[in-house]
């Protein structure tokens, strides 16, 4: 059995990438499944990849290192339950130190267990640091995104087709230089060839041995409290008006409302449930992505989770949330009901087992 442990810094694009990788896998007939991971408990990515009806369970609450015994548990229960051929493990987008918290404690608990680190980049984020118009100032979260990509056994250079030619040249440059014994992909996570190249790599990438990440945790910690988490279920009614519809417009305020306010956003993840189908739309630094959206349905009732990460309070973070709401229920003349709401900043981390060199 495979896991693949996908990291990569928030709005990456990795589970576009597993989501797409486990529906070409099934066409094979192989047995797949996917372990999702969040600081939060309302988790978008678990509901967009159990909508392909892929098998998922989750690690919440904190990361990988600081869970290592729930993710454990995972992987035994999906080992007994479907016994699947390959797992996906996608950590929190601002989770580093995977090697020695949790690639080293398997190797030397799980000897049978062959596991891959892939790390994923958003190509025209990082084109954006070499450039030097990143929005991301702070040092402490640019030494996240640079430790994760220094870990990797396969380095996936994502979103590729947001650059031109001239620009995705500079950053294959910057990146070759930089990482010359790290196996790098161009990839398109939306491109059946490009996601098929990362699979052939899995079945030939065996890596033996691995170093332990040279780490600062003081700079790691510094640079997860800088960014604020939300996480919010919301119930739209509505009278006349898709629920769709108001929904949608529901997202673009939040969007807005943040660019107004000239904050980062890490990744702005939504899920909508009108009854009639799933739709899925991200919001990051770089790019919008949703899938294509129906507007013949006709439901006047639909629920949203909302995850938000951003760099901000969360005080401001949840201000918006509750602007939103309101001027999107104005608007619509709609009822917006929150079910639950949290926002916070992750704690310290502390791994459960850390195996240095």
């Amino acid at each position: 059995m495979k896991l693949i442990l996908t990291g990569g810094f928030l709005g990456s694009g990795k589970t576009t990438a597993i989501q797409h990788a486990c529906k070409l896998l099934l066409k094979e007939d192989k047995t797949v499944a996917v372990i999702t991971n969040d600081q939060g408990e309302q988790l978008v990515d678990s509901k967009f990849i159990e909508s392909s009806f892929i098998p998922v369970k989750e690690v919440t609450k904190g990361c990988f290192c600081c869970n290592y015994n729930a993710l454990l548990q995972n992987i035994y229960y999906f080992s007994k339950e479907i016994n699947p051929e390959i797992i996906f493990a996608e950590s929190v987008g601002s989770c580093i130190d995977l090697v020695a918290t949790v690639a080293k404690p398997l190797a030397e608990m799980h000897p049978e267990l062959m596991v891959n680190i892939s790390v994923f980049v958003d190509a025209y984020f990082l084109h954006s640091i070499i450039s030097g118009t990143a929005s991301f100032l702070d040092d402490s979260v640019r030494y996240i995104f640079k430790k994760q990509m220094e870990e990797a056994d396969i380095l996936i250079l994502n979103k590729i087709d947001l650059l031109t030619n001239e620009q995705l040249e500079e950053v294959k440059k910057i990146i070759q230089r930089d990482y010359p014994s790290k196996k790098i992909l161009l990839q398109n996570s939306l491109n059946d060839i490009n996601v098929q190249q990362w699979l052939n790599c899995l079945n030939k990438e065996n890596v033996a041995e691995r170093k332990s990440l040279d780490i600062d945790y003081k700079i790691y910690g510094a640079g997860e409290a800088k960014l604020a988490w939300l996480d919010a279920v919301v119930q739209v009614k509505t009278k006349k008006l898709a629920a769709l519809k108001a929904a949608l417009l529901f997202t673009e305020i939040v969007f807005q409302k943040i660019k107004e306010q000239e904050l980062t956003i890490g990744h702005l993840k939504y899920l909508i449930d009108d009854g009639e189908q799933f739709y899925k739309i991200s919001y990051t630094t770089t790019s919008i992505q949703q899938q294509s959206l129906s507007f013949n349905n006709t439901s006047l009732n639909a629920s949203v989770i909302i995850n938000a990460r951003v760099q901000t309070r969360p005080e401001m973070l949840e201000q918006i949330f509750y602007t939103a709401v309101d001027e999107t229920a104005l608007q619509t003349n709609s009822n917006f009901q929150i079910q639950s709401l949290s926002s916070f900043k992750p704690g310290f981390p502390k791994p459960t087992y850390r195996k240095a060199n």
